[in-house]
């Protein structure tokens, strides 16, 4: 099994779940602990029992209530109840014809008695409850004068809140709470305290921060961390595992919103707060549970569509325009058992495959994911007064442990998958530089064929054309010297070789394409034999395109030709001018030599000697036209070459091949 690869990611989620778990015992230890007493002067007194009044009114919720009542409160039977303390609405048992709307009043009355001490110092005093439930309204009276009210009312609900309310009076009082319900309603109050407002300000501010500014916290933590993870993952085939985590954090920020925030949702109908609280959590469930099996690679297609589509119709079920609201509480248990039990058949194979792959955080995760079922019971006891209400809702701390999990699996998945990036393009690059050496060592043997092929090939045709020109004329040269030949014509035989050994030396200098520098190069080459013939030279060349194609090769046939017709010139025309020019049109370049000899015109039957049939051959060789034309007083002689070659027409010589080693053939 491949090693799982850290990156600070991994290592920062970590800690983000671990703040997360130290935050919840630090939250269970804060809520259940006994603080000391803040200093010598600071007074508090529990309060565990109160004397309870019930009233069934037939009255709107919305009356107004009144700022003064009798000290002792209303008259009635009283009875001390122990606290915490639940009440539900009673209907009366023979409701009035006219079918009026009836409300029950609940009191609560405490009576306070301060130290002296306190008393006579006169500090300021107040009255503290950790937790209170009133599905309408709840109010606060010391010695018959209102001190407080909630602001909701007959579609108001409150539950969970601590409350801390500074008294008028520091004195000996009567302190009553009123809670007002209207059908199917209840209220509920939790072990109330009265001291010092300064020593019950800081059990108030932490239970507040602890229930309600930390679930907000982690949410904003778990929303900015999804999205940061979703930009770094985009592109690693990580998008499904990052839609489940982003739908499941906003899911949870939309139920802590909705559960823990619906008391201050006053204009709100209560009935679509408790559908979007219920409906949030079942979603967050299902995103979670989607996680873990696609973490864990497992499919399960339709087992997966029969959860959706049951989580869909239990949405649409539940809708308050369907679903009337003493049957949400009802629908909402069933929705919740069915998120809950649905993904039982696949837990086997979700342990068994995190298991086999060695993956402890996707075995804690699918803990914590059990875990949330017992927390789910526990809450909705605690929601319909099954348990006290001194508990607190497990759910809005359970579940973010669960998503920082799911986002440390994301971050290791992260890290592997980038992991698995760079050594693919390690791999790649080394693959490719062995390519590339491999293919860089066969053009370096392929070049060296081919140099060696052409260098054979030029090699063989210096070779024949040596043989041939000055190859024969040097044999005549040494046959020459066994007679009786003047020392003039052998003079003149070897002067012959000589030229003809530098046209051919010549030939092999580059030329860049540029016919002229050939031509100039012929010229310096045959100016010494026009002054020993006593002739005269008109140079007409004029500019003319470049010729690509004009290789060593192609360069030296050229030479050879003008070489023979100047030869035959000289021997044969009995001329003293020549003129040499040059022509271009689109398509080709002309190069003219003209004499003002005897006068001359090829046979074309027999072809001419051999000379002349050397020239035709050269001339077709480098893909061009020779011809002889008579002129007034003497021939021209035409050499046609066309300015672009066909592909393969004319053999050139590797482009990597030196002068020095042409020059070495």
């Amino acid at each position: 099994m491949q090693a799982t690869v850290r990156s600070p990611w991994v290592f920062l989620f970590r800690i983000i779940g671990m703040l997360c778990l130290s935050s919840v015992v630090s939250l269970v230890w804060l809520l259940y602990s006994t603080p000391t007493q803040p200093g010598s002067g600071a007074w508090q007194q529990a309060l565990y029992h109160a004397d309870f009044l019930k009233q069934v009114i037939p009255d709107d919720l919305d009356a107004t209530l009144p700022d003064h009542i009798a000290p002792d409160g209303p008259v009635g039977q009283w009875e001390i109840v122990e606290l915490p303390y639940t009440d539900r609405f009673s209907p009366p048992a023979f409701p009035s014809p006219d079918d009026q709307k009836f409300r029950t009043t609940t009191w609560y009355r405490f009576v306070i008695a301060p130290p002296a001490q306190a008393e006579a110092d006169g500090p300021r005093t107040g009255f503290y409850l950790p937790s209170w439930k009133a599905e309408g309204r709840l109010a606060l009276y010391q010695n018959g004068v209102l001190v407080w009210c909630s602001q909701n009312g007959s579609t108001g609900q409150e539950a969970g809140y601590p409350l801390l309310v500074q008294l008028p009076f520091s004195g000996s009082s009567m302190v009553m709470v009123r809670i007002d319900m209207a059908t199917g309603g209840q209220g509920a109050i939790t072990t109330a305290r009265v001291g010092d407002y300064d020593a019950l300000s800081w059990r108030y501010r932490v239970r507040w921060t602890l229930l309600y500014v930390l679930p907000a916290a982690i949410a904003v933590i778990l929303l900015s961390s999804s999205v940061m993870l979703s930009v770094l993952s985009n592109g690693r085939n990580l998008d499904r595992l990052c839609q489940y985590l982003v739908g499941g954090i906003v899911f949870y920020t939309l139920y802590a919103l909705f559960f823990l925030g619906r008391g201050y949702f006053t204009y709100a109908p209560q009935s679509w707060i408790g559908w979007g609280a219920v409906n949030a959590l079942c979603w967050l469930i299902t995103a979670v549970w989607l996680f873990c099996c696609d973490i864990a690679d497992v499919k399960f297609f339709w087992l997966k569509r029969l959860w959706i589509g049951g989580v869909v119709l239990g949405s649409i079920v539940t809708l308050p325009v369907f679903c009337p609201h003493d049957w949400l509480p009802i629908f909402s248990m069933c929705l919740y058992a069915y998120c809950c039990m649905a993904p039982f058949p696949m837990l086997r194979s979700l342990i068994r495959r995190l298991w086999h792959r060695g993956s402890r955080a996707g075995l804690l995760l699918i803990v914590f994911n059990l875990l949330l079922l017992p927390g789910l019971i526990h809450d909705a006891a605690l929601s319909y007064d099954r348990i006290g209400i001194n508990h607190i809702y497990l759910t809005p701390y359970l579940t973010p442990l669960v998503l920082f999990i799911c986002l440390y699996l994301l971050s290791i998945r992260y890290a592997d998958t980038i992991h698995a990036d760079k050594q693919a393009t390690e791999q790649l690059q080394s693959r490719f530089e062995l390519q590339e050496s491999a293919l860089r060592e066969s053009y370096d043997r392929l070049r060296q064929v081919e140099q060696r092929d052409l260098l054979s090939a030029e090699r063989q045709r210096l070779m024949r054309d040596m043989h041939d020109g000055l190859g024969s004329t040097l044999t005549g040269a040494i046959h020459m010297t066994n007679g009786d030949t003047p020392n003039a014509v052998l003079r003149q035989t070897l002067q012959d070789c000589l030229y003809d050994l530098k046209i051919t030396v010549d030939s092999l200098e580059s030329a860049d394409a540029d016919l002229l520098v050939l031509l100039a190069n012929l010229r310096y080459r045959l100016a010494p034999r026009f002054q020993a013939h006593g002739m005269t030279l008109e140079w007409s060349v004029r500019t003319v395109p470049p010729l690509v194609w004009l290789t060593p090769s192609a360069a030296l046939h050229i030479l050879r030709i003008l070489q023979e017709v100047i030869a035959n010139i000289i021997k044969h025309a009995g001329a003293d001018h020549i003129r040499i020019a040059t022509a271009a049109d689109r398509q080709a370049v002309v190069v003219f030599v003209e004499d003002n000899g005897n006068g001359f015109v090829a046979n074309r039957q027999t072809g001419g000697g051999r000379g002349l049939h050397n020239i035709r051959w050269r001339a077709q060789a480098i893909n061009s036209r020779a011809h002889w034309s008579s002129l007034a007083k003497g021939t021209r002689f035409t050499l046609w070459m066309p300015i672009q070659q066909p592909d393969g027409a004319v053999t050139t010589l590797s482009p990597g091949m030196s002068v020095s080693a042409m020059k070495s053939l």
